[in-house]
C-alpha cells in the first residue's frame, strides 16, 4: 500500500510496506528523502532540533466547515498548528499532508525566508546545530495566528527549543522582531517582513484548494511480519480494527504519539490504530451548562476552544484551565498531543503526572466513552482509569460549568525550570461557596505525590460548612494536611520532603489569592501569587576600531545564514549509499563484577542485525584514548573488570539505528561476582556519605608543600565550611557522531570531534593498518613508536556543540563506527543515543571544597587552607585538579607564600570519567574561592563587595574595575531597595549576588593552517587545524585574513579541518583556539603579502595583482603554523552582578537582571564575543540552578538520562534584563593575539553569582520563620527543592494574617 504527501512542494509516494511500521517522519525526511536541514537529538520531544512544519492544505482551517455536525454557529475559527516534532510524528500518519522543512521555507537558490535572514543577522545562530529548530517554530507560530503574533506569544512559543550556545537572547529578541508589538530594533537589510504573506495551498493530491480534512478511502496495511495498520474514518471502523487484535497482542490508538517522550513506545505493539481520520472525535460543542471537548482534540486546538467559550458565563474558569495546558509540555508536542491521549497515558502509567488529569479531575469532568459501537456511557475519570476493558475508546470529555459568583477555581504546577517539564507537584482547587460564602463542596486534588494519592478528602469534608478563610479552619486545614499528604520516595522524582511542603504550600497559596483583601495581612498578600515573567530584553556595549575593519568590526557569522536554513552541514549529515549500516552500543550493567560471557545469540537473528563486535574483534589496541597523548588508557569495549553502569561492552550493527537499539537489548551478559571487598561509590556524594572516605579512591594530585599556614596577622574570627558542586553534562545538540566510509584502500572518517589528532591516533592504533601504507609517528615521553594503518583521512567541518565532550569522549563511537566499517567494508553512521551519551560520556568534575579561613573583622583573610576533592570517575583522565582549578582557586585575591595552603585530590568513583567541560578547573575554582568571600562576609556581616576589596591588591586593575562597576550598576542602592521589598514581603524573596573572577588563559601545542589565492578572481580559502564548533573561530579567521591582505571580507572562505592540512593539529579547547588559528592564518597572509610586494603596482587592484603573481608562477599558497611560545599567556577580568526573585512557597525563582562586565581587550569580532559571554554565562546558570544527575546507589546507574528529567535551562529562564558590556583595553603590545582577549569561557564561572543572590533570599526569608542566623550550604545545582526545604517555615505557620 502506498500513501502521498508533500515534502517541500515535491510530492512522494511510499510504498509503507517496505518501511518499518513505526518509522517515524525524521527518520524518513533524513535517510529516505536525504534532507538534512532538519536535525535529531533527544527523540523524544524534548530538544525541538527536528521541528518542521505540517499542514492539511490550507493556512487556516474554519472549525464550523470542518467539524460541522456539533459546532456552534459562533465557534472560534482554529488557524493550523503546523510546527510538529518529527521525531514523534509516525510516517504512517502523514498522508496527503504537506510538510515543509528548512531547506525547503529558504535557501540559496530560491532565497532565504525572512525569519532564516533575521535569526542570521541578528546573531542568534553559534553552532548552528538548533537553528534549523527555532526557524521552523517561529515559522509554524506565525502560520498558526496567521501572520499576527506579539511579543510575549513569541516569547512563550520556544519551551521545546533548546540553545547550548547563545543563552537565547539572540535568538528571542530575532523572533520577537517580526510582533506586531515588536519593539526591537532591526537591521535595515532585514526590514522585509512583507515577504511573510502566507498564502493557502493545494492539495498535493487534487491539485486544487484544499477543502479541509482529506475524505479519501482509508485501508488496512498487512505487513509481511503480521504487523497491521488501520485508517479508520467512523468509530465504527475503530472497532472493527480493534475486535482484528487478539488477545495476546499489543495494539496503539495512534494519536499524535507524544507520550513516546515520557514512555518508550513498546517494540512488541502488532497493531496501529490511526484516529486523525474520525471526524467524531474531533468535534466540540457548548451549551449553557456544558462543554464537550472531542477526544482527539490536540492540546493546541483544546486551548484555542477554551480561550473563545471563558468569554460566555459559567466558563470563566477556562482561562484558568488553559493557562495551565500552556505549562504542558511544548508548543509542537501541544500541536500533535491529544487529550484523550494524555489521560490514557495516566490510565496506562498511573504514576505519570498527568497536568490534564489532575486539573480534569478537580473540575469533575466526565468522560464520554464507548466500549462498543451502540454502547456509549458517561462515567467519571476515576471510574474510566479504574475500567479494565482495554478496548474502551474515548469520545469526549465534558466539562461542567461553574459560574464564578459561586465557584472558586485555580490550578497550579512547579516545574524545576519556566517550561517544558513535568510538575514536582500539580495542584487543582474547585469550592464551592453558598450565598454566606460558606463551602458547599470542595475538590482538593494533587499529584505528584504518589499513585494512589488524589484527592486530600479529610480537607474536602473539613471545609464543608465553613468559610475557606475562617483562621481556626486554616489551621486545622495545614495541621491535618501535612499528616495526610505522605510521598512516595522514588528517584530521581525530588524528596518527599519537598513535594509534601511544596503541596501545603500551593493550597496555602491558593487561599491567600483569593481570600478577600482585609482578612490578608499586606505582608503575606504577594505569596498569593505565582512568579510572574515580564518580557526579556537585553543591552550589549562595546566598541570597534574603524581602522582595522574588518577585524574589530561587528559582523555576522560567516556561516550564519546557512545554519539558519539548514544547509550548513554537520557530520550526521554526510550522504551515504544505501547500504549503510548503523550502530548501537550494549552497556555492561554489573558495575565492580568481570565480564565472563557475552551472548549476542538472539541479538543476531533480530531482524536487520548484520554483525556484533566485541574486544576480542579489535585488531589493535583496545582504547579510544591515546596513552602517548598522556592519557591512561580507556576500553572502547569493556573485556572484564565492569567500571560503570553501562560501559560499553560491543557495538550491535543493524540495517537502521532502531534496529541496532532494540537488538542490544537482547544482547545477554554473565558476570562474575564483585568481590565481597567492593563498595559501589558512583559519585563524590557517595564517597564522602560515610564518615571515613576510602583513602585508595583518592589521588593527591596537587598537594601544597605548606605544612601549616602561617598567618599575616592576628585574626579576629575562624570561618569554616563545605562548598560541593556536582557534576554537569555537556549537552551539546549535536550527538556524539562518527560517519565512516571504506574509500579505496582506506577509510573516510567523518567525526564530530574537537582533536582530530587524537581521532585519528585511536583509530589507527584499534584497526592495526599494515605496514605497506601510510606512516603515522608518535613521540612517546619515553620512546618513539612507529605507528603503520592504510590510507586514512578524517574530516570535519563544523561541530553541534563541544564544550569539551568531544575531545576524547566520541573516539569510543568513531572507533566502534571504524572497527564496523573495517570488518563489513561498507559505511557505517554511529550516532550515540542521548541515553547513552548520558550514560557513557563523562562530565564536568564535581567538587568539594573544605575550607578553614582566618580573618580580620574587616574582611581581610590571613589565613587560608583549602582542600577540595573532584570526581574523577573511574580513572582519572583529563584532570583539571592540577591545572585551571590549581590556577583560579585565589582568583584575584591577595595572599603569600605561606598564608595560603590549598591541596587538591582526585576522587575516583564508579562512573565514567569526568572530562572537560566549559570552562573546566576554572568554573569550580573561582567558585571556590567566591564562596569563601560571601561566607566571610556574612560571618563579619559585612557586604561582601567590601570583602572583596580588602582582598584585592590596590595594585592590581580589579581594585579599579570593581569600585566603578558597582557604581555604574547601582549596586548600594538596589541593595537598599531589595532589603525593604524583602522587610515588606514575607512570601517573595529577593537577592543580589556578586562575583569576580581573573581567569588566566595559558596558550599550549600548535595549528597550522594553509591560505590559497585564487587567480582567477582573488578569492581565497582559508584551511586550518582548528574546529569551529559554535564559537565563532572561522569568522574571526576570515577577518584576520581579510585585513592583513587587505581585501574586502567577501572574498575569504574557510574551509573544513581534516587531517592533512590540519595534522598535528592541537584540541579546539581551553578558549585558545581561535587566537592560535588566527595567529598562524595571519604569520601566512603576511608571507604571501611577501610574495606578492614585487609585482605589486600602485593603485593595482587586489586582482590585477594577482594575475601579476600568477603570471610570474609565484607560489599563491602557504602553510605555516602557530605554536607555544607564539603569544604570551594573559587574565581575562569580568564581574557579573545578578538579582534574583524567589517565591519562598515553591522555591521557583526569576532571575531578574543580570550585569557582566568582561574584558575582551580588542574584540575581534565583537557580536561573536557577545554572544559567547551571553551562552557560557547561561550554561553556568544551569549548572547553578537546574542541571541535577541522579545515580541509583545500589547499581550506579545513571537516573536522568534524558530531556524528561535532566533540564538544562530553556529560554524562559534566562535573565529578564540582560546586560552585557565588553571592556574595550588596547593592548597592541601586549598579550594575545591582536591585543585580543578570549570569551568562549570565562564568563562561565561568573553564574556562580545567582546563588550569592539566592543565599540573601534565603537568609531574609529564615529570618522571617525566626531562625538563627547561619550560613547555608547552596551548592551546584540549587533547585526549587533545595531552596524551599531550607527557607526555614513550618506549615504550622501558614495563616492569612
Amino acid at each position: 500500500m502506498s500513501t502521498t504527501f508533500t515534502i517541500n512542494g515535491q510530492p512522494y509516494t511510499v510504498n509503507l510496506s517496505d518501511l518499518p511500521p513505526d518509522i517515524t517522519l525524521n527518520t524518513f525526511i533524513r535517510e529516505h528523502a536525504q534532507l538534512t536541514a532538519t536535525k535529531f537529538m533527544c527523540l523524544e520531544g524534548g530538544c525541538g532540533a527536528c521541528v518542521c512544519a505540517v499542514s492539511d492544505g490550507q493556512s487556516t482551517w474554519a472549525v464550523n466547515s470542518v467539524r460541522s455536525e456539533i459546532s456552534r454557529p459562533s465557534a472560534p475559527e482554529l488557524t493550523t498548528s503546523p510546527a510538529v516534532l518529527q521525531c514523534l510524528k509516525l510516517l504512517n500518519t502523514c498522508a496527503q499532508l504537506e510538510i515543509v522543512t528548512c531547506e525547503g521555507l529558504g535557501n540559496q537558490q530560491s532565497g532565504y525566508h525572512p525569519i532564516q535572514k533575521r535569526l542570521a543577522k541578528m546573531n542568534g545562530t553559534q553552532c548552528g546545530y538548533c537553528s534549523p529548530g527555532f526557524v521552523m517554530n517561529m515559522y509554524g507560530l506565525m502560520e498558526q495566528h496567521g501572520g499576527r503574533v506579539t511579543m510575549s506569544e513569541v516569547e512563550n512559543a520556544f519551551g521545546g527549543n533548546i540553545c547550548r550556545c547563545t543563552g537565547y537572547r539572540p535568538i528571542l529578541d530575532a523572533m520577537k522582531s517580526f510582533a506586531v508589538d515588536s519593539n526591537v530594533l532591526v537591521p535595515k537589510e532585514c526590514v522585509d517582513i512583507e515577504d511573510l504573506s502566507l498564502k493557502a495551498r493545494n492539495c498535493p493530491k487534487t491539485g486544487r484548494a484544499c477543502k479541509g480534512r482529506c475524505n479519501g478511502q482509508r485501508s488496512i496495511l498487512i505487513y509481511d511480519d503480521g504487523h497491521q495498520w488501520y485508517w479508520p474514518s467512523t468509530l465504527a471502523e475503530v472497532f472493527e480494527a480493534l475486535d482484528n487484535v487478539e488477545d495476546s497482542d499489543e495494539f496503539m490508538l495512534v494519536g499524535g504519539n507524544t507520550a513516546h517522550g515520557v514512555y518508550r513506545r513498546s517494540p512488541d505493539i502488532k497493531h496501529f490504530i490511526d484516529l486523525s481520520g474520525v471526524e467524531e472525535l474531533h468535534q466540540h460543542s457548548s451549551e449553557r451548562e456544558k462543554l464537550i471537548l472531542g477526544a482527539n482534540l490536540s492540546l493546541t486546538e483544546t486551548m484555542e476552544i477554551l480561550r473563545s467559550t471563558s468569554k460566555q458565563p459559567g466558563f470563566e474558569y477556562l482561562e484558568v484551565l488553559c493557562n495551565h495546558i500552556d505549562l504542558v509540555a511544548n508548543v509542537p508536542v501541544r500541536n500533535s498531543g491529544t487529550l484523550a491521549g494524555n489521560i490514557s497515558t495516566k490510565k496506562q502509567h498511573p504514576e505519570f503526572p498527568s497536568d490534564i488529569f489532575i486539573s480534569f479531575e478537580a473540575l469533575d469532568v466526565h468522560v464520554m466513552a464507548l466500549r462498543s459501537i451502540g454502547d456509549e456511557r458517561e462515567m467519571s475519570l476515576e471510574e474510566f482509569l479504574k475500567d479494565n476493558d482495554r478496548n474502551i475508546v474515548v469520545k469526549a470529555f465534558v466539562l461542567p460549568a461553574y459560574p464564578k459568583d459561586k465557584y472558586i477555581y485555580d490550578s497550579y504546577k512547579i516545574m524545576p525550570r519556566a517550561q517544558n517539564a513535568h510538575a514536582y507537584v500539580n495542584t487543582a482547587f474547585l469550592l464551592e461557596l453558598d450565598s454566606d460564602s460558606k463551602v458547599e463542596s470542595a475538590r482538593i486534588c494533587f499529584g505528584g505525590i504518589r499513585p494512589d494519592f488524589v484527592h486530600a478528602s479529610v480537607i474536602e469534608e473539613l471545609m464543608v460548612g465553613h468559610s475557606p478563610f475562617e483562621p481556626n479552619l486554616i489551621q486545622q486545614t495545614f495541621s491535618k494536611l501535612e499528616n495526610l499528604i505522605k510521598p512516595d520516595e522514588v528517584l530521581p522524582d525530588a524528596s518527599p520532603a519537598y513535594r509534601s511542603m511544596l503541596a501545603c504550600g500551593l493550597l496555602y497559596k491558593f487561599l491567600l489569592k483569593h481570600a478577600p483583601m482585609a482578612d490578608v495581612s499586606a505582608k503575606f498578600k504577594s505569596g498569593g501569587e505565582l512568579l510572574q515573567r515580564p518580557l526579556s530584553s537585553g543591552l550589549q556595549l562595546f566598541q570597534t576600531q574603524k581602522s582595522t575593519y574588518p577585524v574589530t568590526q561587528a559582523v555576522q557569522k560567516l556561516e550564519g545564514m546557512i545554519q539558519c536554513s539548514g544547509e550548513a552541514t554537520y557530520m550526521n549529515d554526510v550522504l551515504t549509499t544505501s547500504n549503510t549500516v548503523y550502530c548501537s552500543f550494549v552497556g555492561a550493567t554489573k558495575v565492580g563484577a568481570t565480564i565472563d560471557q557475552i551472548d549476542a545469540s538472539e541479538a543476531l537473528q533480530h531482524p536487520g542485525v548484520v554483525a556484533f563486535y566485541t574486544a576480542k574483534d579489535i585488531p589493535g589496541t583496545n582504547t579510544f584514548c591515546e596513552p602517548s597523548f598522556g592519557y591512561d588508557a580507556e576500553e572502547i569495549f569493556c573485556s572484564g573488570f565492569v567500571r560503570y553502569s553501562e560501559q560499553p561492552a560491543g557495538v550491535v550493527v543493524a540495517l537502521t539505528a532502531d534496529q541496532a537499539q532494540r537488538a542490544a537489548k537482547l544482547v545477554k551478559i554473565s558476570y562474575s561476582n564483585p568481590s565481597s571487598d567492593f563498595k559501589l561509590q558512583p559519585t563524590l556524594r557517595h564517597v564522602f556519605s560515610s564518615g571515613t572516605p576510602d583513602t585508595a579512591r583518592i589521588l593527591p594530585l596537587a598537594i601544597s608543600k605548606l605544612q601549616e599556614v602561617t598567618l599575616s596577622d592576628k585574626p579576629d574570627l575562624e570561618v569554616r565550611g563545605i562548598f560541593e558542586m556536582g557534576l554537569q553534562y555537556h549537552f551539546t545538540m549535536e550527538p556524539q557522531t562518527t560517519v565512516v566510509i571504506p574509500f579505496e584502500d582506506g577509510l573516510k572518517v567523518y567525526s564530530a570531534t574537537q582533536w582530530m589528532d587524537q581521532t585519528q591516533s585511536v583509530i589507527a592504533h584499534a584497526l592495526q593498518m599494515k605496514a605497506k601504507d601510510v606512516q603515522l609517528q608518535v613521540n612517546d615521553k619515553c620512546h618513539k613508536i612507529q605507528w603503520t594503518f592504510k590510507y586514512f583521512s578524517l574530516q570535519v567541518r563544523r561541530l553541534g556543540g563541544g564544550y569539551g565532550c568531544k575531545i576524547s569522549r566520541g573516539n569510543q563511537v568513531a572507533c566502534a563506527a571504524s572497527l564496523a566499517a573495517h570488518k563489513l567494508n561498507r559505511p557505517v553512521r554511529f550516532v550515540q543515543s542521548l541515553e547513552s551519551m548520558m550514560d557513557c560520556n563523562g562530565k564536568r568534575w564535581a567538587c568539594r571544597s573544605e575550607y578553614q579561613c582566618h580573618v580580620k573583622s574587616n574582611g581581610r583573610i590571613v589565613g587560608l587552607s583549602n582542600d577540595f576533592f573532584e570526581d574523577a570517575g573511574w580513572n582519572a583522565n583529563e584532570s583539571p585538579v592540577q591545572g585551571h582549578s590549581t590556577f583560579t582557586a585565589a582568583n584575584c585575591y591577595e595572599f603569600t607564600d605561606s598564608n595560603f595552603k590549598l591541596s587538591g585530590h582526585a576522587v575516583l568513583t564508579d562512573a565514567p570519567s569526568s572530562t572537560w567541560c566549559r570552562a573546566p578547573g576554572s568554573v569550580e575554582g573561582i567558585a571556590m574561592m567566591e564562596n569563601i568571600i560571601e561566607h566571610v562576609a556574612f560571618e563579619i556581616q559585612k557586604d561582601s563587595a567590601e570583602v572583596r576589596l580588602a582582598n584585592i591588591s590596590k595594585k592590581s586593575k580589579m581594585a579599579t574595575v570593581l569600585p566603578e562597576f558597582l557604581k555604574s550598576r547601582e549596586y548600594y542602592g538596589r541593595k537598599k531597595e531589595i532589603e525593604t521589598h524583602n522587610a515588606n514581603n514575607r512570601w517573595i524573596k529577593r537577592g543580589l549576588g556578586l562575583s569576580v573572577m581573573n581567569f588566566p588563559v595559558i596558550y599550549i601545542g600548535q595549528f597550522p593552517a594553509t591560505v590559497a589565492i585564487y587567480h582567477v578572481d582573488g578569492t581565497v580559502v582559508v584551511t586550518h587545524g582548528g574546529i569551529e564548533m559554535g564559537q565563532g573561530m572561522n569568522t574571526k579567521v576570515a577577518q584576520v585574513a581579510a585585513y592583513t591582505l587587505g581585501i574586502d571580507l567577501s572574498y575569504i572562505k574557510v574551509e573544513s579541518s581534516d587531517t592533512i592540512n590540519g595534522a598535528n593539529s592541537m584540541v579546539t579547547g581551553y578558549a585558545i583556539g581561535s587566537e592560535s588559528v588566527c595567529y598562524a592564518v595571519r604569520k601566512i597572509c603576511e608571507t604571501l603579502n611577501a610574495r606578492l610586494k614585487p609585482v605589486k603596482k600602485a593603485r593595482a587592484s587586489w586582482l590585477d595583482t594577482v594575475e601579476a603573481a600568477h603570471a610570474q608562477s609565484i607560489n599563491l599558497v602557504a602553510s605555516d603554523h602557530y605554536k607555544t611560545g607564539d603569544m604570551q599567556n594573559y587574565h581575562v577580568l569580568g564581574l557579573a552582578l545578578s538579582e534574583v526573585e524567589m517565591d519562598v512557597l515553591t522555591g521557583n525563582i526569576l532571575i531578574r537582571r543580570v550585569d557582566i562586565l568582561e574584558d575582551a581587550g580588542e574584540s575581534l569580532s565583537p557580536w561573536i564575543d557577545v554572544g559567547q559571554v551571553e551562552g557560557a554565562f547561561v550554561m553556568g546558570l544551569g549548572y547553578w540552578l537546574s542541571e541535577l544527575l541522579i545515580y541509583e546507589g545500589d547499581n550506579g546507574r545513571l537516573l536522568t538520562n534524558r530531556t524528561w528529567n535532566y533540564k538544562p535551562l530553556g529560554a524562559r529562564d534566562i535573565p529578564i534584563d540582560f546586560r552585557v558590556e565588553l571592556v574595550h583595553s588596547q593592548r597592541p603590545s601586549g598579550a594575545g593575539f591582536m591585543g585580543s582577549k578570549t570569551t568562549g569561557e570565562p564568563p562561565c564561572c561568573l553564574a556562580v553569582s545567582v546563588i550569592f543572590a539566592l543565599q540573601q533570599a534565603l537568609q531574609s526569608a529564615r529570618q522571617d520563620a525566626g531562625l538563627t542566623r547561619e550560613w547555608l550550604r547552596l551548592g551546584a545545582p540549587t533547585t526549587p527543592e533545595t531552596l524551599l526545604l531550607n527557607a526555614g517555615h513550618q506549615v504550622a505557620e501558614f495563616k492569612l494574617k
